[in-house]
């Protein structure tokens, strides 16, 4: 049988057909596998029809070599689908089970990562994934280690996860802010509570006189309150001149020696006496008060005049001065103690008074005893005195009966004698 072989033409065509094919799927399937299936597929066919019209021309006799040459041309397009296909998708099936049983331990091969189609992309995303659930695992991690200001950047504004966990701290920075402001106030009202009691107890141990108990008041209210200067001013209203004078003065662990009167109404210690209301100002005239240590004198910043009030009666004015600010728990607490020491240095001037009066009546009965005492001496010396003259003027009277006796017989002896002159006349 003669030999018969393809034309040029035949060969041309089917080369152009091919290169049409390729271009055409590079177009319809740009940096995609399916490129990739369709041009291994297209060839295979373009070649099993060539190869058919081969065996047709050359006659049945060729088929021994034609059947075994498609095959291989099947199996060599099933290698490169295989290779360029399923093992990257066998790959990318086995990271995707991983991550759905909650493994982060993976890693896509540098040959998925390096493509440019679909199962790259897919390989990266599974990167991108694995990136961004490690990055929320470390988030929750530090959270739950008490990190609240850990950041955490989102993969997108469509990341679920990533608003939950945010808004998850959020939240709990919100309750550790209200748990932290309830524990400050907590603190503070325990703060409070324990200076009342802890002046509470002062005040009951210390009722002596009251330049001394106004040195420990001041003394320990600077030091509890942890300010730089303290004093006390007391109403004294003695010999009807009403004025504020200073009892006590502490700053800088040690006691201060001043000699200060103030009178109702005079400056801002005085207005505060009469207006019986708290006053703190933090911008003091430049010489209103001096903080004195061994470092030399300064202006304090802020300045607290809190009124001694007892049942609208103010005894007095306790002045307070801070390089620092007073905060509001500290002015509340001030407040609160000054009604404490008050009452105390109400009760301790009803005392002293009471005191006063009881010497007094004391002295006053003890003269008048000693008035009665003298009055019954007198008494006495008096009623000895009666006695002695009523015993003279029995005494007497009885003289002078006797003397009367005696003058009767006297007269008798006259009149007698008369009578025997008579008789021997």
């Amino acid at each position: 049988m003669e030999t018969r072989i393809l034309p040029p033409t035949t060969i041309v065509l089917l080369i152009a057909s091919l290169l049409i094919m390729y271009m055409l799927m590079r177009v319809l399937f740009k940096n995609s596998v399916l490129f990739k299936i369709g041009i291994s597929t297209a060839t295979v066919i373009i070649l099993a029809s060539f190869i058919s019209g081969i065996q047709v021309k050359l006659g049945p006799v060729h088929n021994l070599w034609s059947f075994p040459l498609q095959v291989m041309l099947a199996i060599a397009a099933y290698s490169y689908i295989s290779g360029k296909v399923k093992r990257p998708l066998m790959e990318l099936k086995v990271l995707v089970e991983k991550i759905s049983h909650g493994s982060l331990n993976i890693g896509v091969s540098d040959e998925i990562l390096s493509k440019d189609d679909e199962l790259g992309q897919i390989g990266r995303g599974i990167m991108q994934i694995r990136k961004g659930l490690n990055e929320k695992a470390v988030f929750a991690q530090k959270i739950g280690e008490d990190e609240l200001n850990v950041s955490l950047q989102k993969l997108s504004d469509e990341d679920s996860l990533g608003d939950a966990l945010l808004q998850m701290q959020e939240s709990l920075k919100k309750a550790r802010t209200e748990e932290l402001q309830r524990k400050e106030q907590d603190d503070r009202r325990n703060w409070i509570t324990e200076g009342q009691t802890k002046f509470a107890q002062i005040l009951r141990q210390n009722e002596a006189e009251l330049e001394a108990l106004s040195f420990h008041i001041i003394s320990n209210l600077v030091k509890y309150m942890k300010i730089n200067q303290g004093g006390i001013f007391m109403l004294n209203d003695d010999n009807n001149d009403k004025h504020l004078e200073m009892l006590a003065c502490y700053a800088f662990d040690r006691r201060k020696y001043i000699n200060k009167r103030i009178e109702p109404g005079e400056g801002m210690l005085g207005t505060c006496f009469l207006e019986g209301k708290t006053t703190y100002l933090t911008q003091l005239p430049q010489d209103y008060i001096r903080i004195t240590s061994g470092l030399g004198d300064e202006n304090p910043g802020s300045l607290l005049l809190v009124p001694l009030k007892l049942n609208d009666e103010v005894l007095g004015v306790i002045e307070l001065a801070s390089f620092h600010p007073f905060e509001k728990h500290a002015i509340e607490f001030a407040e609160k103690i000054a009604e404490i020491i008050a009452s105390a240095i109400s009760g301790l001037k009803v005392s002293t008074r009471t005191t006063m009066l009881l010497q007094k009546s004391q002295q006053q009965a003890e003269e008048l005893r000693a008035q009665e005492e003298e009055m019954r001496q007198n008494k006495e010396e008096l009623t000895a005195t009666q006695e002695a003259l009523e015993e003279k003027e029995r005494e007497s009277y009885k003289r002078m009966k006797k003397m009367e006796k005696l003058n009767r017989m006297l007269a008798d002896e006259v009149t007698s004698l008369k009578e025997n002159q008579k008789a021997f006349g």
